[in-house]
């Protein structure tokens, strides 16, 4: 079998029946799922509660930035004290305490100021939280189930995200205002923190296996071990920047599209979740067929032909006035659109649905390669700097988006980042080409190597440290 066949058949859809007969893996998938489903229904709630508070992009971006900024500035010691902390303890206390910041935003949502000063407390939760969860995996499963394992974890982050936006915000808004969502998202951290005491280990003696040292000794230095790791495999640095730029496209998103639906297509913003329901289901979709677009044009560029689907689906989508006067003149297209919705509605929903299954071609090869070759003892700084990298170099862009929205407009916005996707994807092409990458991310490839003063020492394979942890 040829390379391309080889990798799409590691990356094929996963025995999910197979992985979920594990308890423990269940309790963990379960816990991702109802953690990740009420985050995003949470964030997106409280962006139309402040954008119906101040009506300002300004200080939607705001809200974005104090979920951020617990990122940036506690990134090193949490990519560290994740390798030195049981996991399942970590995920235990970061949904407990989301769970209570749902209860604060339940009784002040009315104040804006104390709406960002909660949502430093959640951001910094959630850091500890998404990590945990995927430093997880190679620990709770067979290394020759890890790539079915990531698939589905790549698949069921997608659709938490359509889910929380496109479903459960809307019917909880609709029936019972933002409170209801509050008590809902409070109800589902609770349940995902009972979860995580059915990762807790039976064996007390293979308990023991922890970090001996000083809790919050060496951070710095051990930080600095994992960006040599990182920095000593080229495969591993390709794939964290494409991770952080679809990271980064996510949070732009969210900034843009409540005042996309105010300022292009006039109407209100909590129908969001309906008119871009089709690119959760592009995104759902993408990922299930990676398996095929990579047989056929190989992995690195399913990542360039994603970053391309996106630039275009941008351009359409900052275009879609003209457009819809243009086929409303040349009498194509009925001005009411399909089912009454309207045209722009209607141009709008069509390009969205290529916009999430571009999306997801670049995420799920990218985390791909990632997951397979981090050491065990490093995943937790490596995901978590993943994180890291993402919401900083998003910093200048959300600082200025807002601003830049309201002076230009939201049109002249998409077409800067689609530029700005395209750039990155003839980088792309270009790194590929020069790195061989083709060869070097094969997931049968060596595991980073950790990088010594005098030499390399062996890398280490897999569920070593964390499985004895667990079991």
């Amino acid at each position: 079998m040829d390379r391309a066949g080889e990798e799409a058949e590691l990356l094929a859809p996963p025995a999910t029946g197979a992985l979920l007969a594990d308890r423990r893996f269940a309790a963990l998938w379960l816990n991702q799922a109802l953690g990740q489903t009420a985050q995003y229904a949470l964030l997106f709630t409280l962006l139309l509660v402040v954008l119906d508070l101040t009506g300002s992009s300004i200080h939607t971006t705001l809200l974005v930035l104090s979920f951020i900024l617990p990122s940036v500035l506690l990134g090193m010691p949490v990519a560290v004290l994740l390798d030195r902390w049981r996991k399942e303890n970590v995920l235990l206390v970061a949904n407990v305490v989301r769970a209570m910041a749902c209860l604060f935003f339940l009784f002040f949502h009315s104040h804006v100021w104390i709406i960002y000063g909660v949502n430093l407390v959640f951001a910094a939760a959630s850091q500890f939280f998404n990590p945990a969860v995927v430093s997880l995996i190679p620990a709770l499963v067979p290394k020759s189930r890890l790539i079915n394992a990531n698939t589905l974890y790549n698949f069921t982050l997608m659709s938490a995200q359509f889910v929380g936006i496109v479903f459960l915000t809307p019917v909880v808004l609709k029936s019972a205002d933002e409170e209801g969502m509050f008590i809902l998202g409070a109800a589902f951290f609770a349940v995902a923190a009972g979860l995580t005491f059915f990762l807790h280990p039976g064996d007390q003696a293979r308990r023991e296996a922890r970090w001996e040292g000083p809790l919050f000794g060496g951070i710095p230095e051990d930080f600095r071990a994992s960006w040599r790791a990182l920095r000593g495999d080229l495969a591993s640095v390709v794939a964290m920047v494409q991770l952080t730029l679809s990271s980064a496209l996510v949070l732009l998103f969210a900034i843009l599209i409540p005042r996309y639906m105010k300022d292009t297509l006039a109407v209100a913003a909590d129908n969001a979740a309906f008119v871009f329901a089709p690119t959760g289901v592009g995104a759902i979709l993408g990922l299930r067929l990676l398996p095929w677009f990579v047989q056929r044009i190989g992995k690195e560029r399913v990542v360039t032909v994603g970053l391309a689907g996106i630039g275009l689906c941008l351009v359409a989508l900052a275009l879609v006035e003209p457009l819809a006067a243009l086929l409303e003149g040349t009498g194509v297209l009925d001005p009411e659109g399909v089912g009454g919705l309207g045209l722009l509605v209607t141009l709008t929903m069509f390009f969205a649905f290529p916009l999430g299954l571009t999306y997801a071609l670049i995420n799920a090869p990218a985390q791909t390669v990632l997951h397979e070759r981090a050491p065990a003892e490093m995943r937790g700084r490596i995901f978590t700097t993943q994180v890291v990298s993402a919401n900083f170099f998003s910093l200048l862009p959300l600082l200025l988006v807002g601003a830049i929205t309201d002076l230009v407009g939201i049109s002249l916005v998409l077409i800067f980042i689609a530029l700005a996707v395209s750039v990155a994807g003839g980088l792309n092409v270009k790194v590929a080409r020069r790195s061989g990458r083709s060869a070097a991310s094969d997931v049968s490839a060596r595991t980073i190597s950790l990088q010594a003063q005098d030499g390399v020492a062996p890398s280490v394979d897999i569920d070593t440290k964390e499985e004895a942890k667990l079991e």
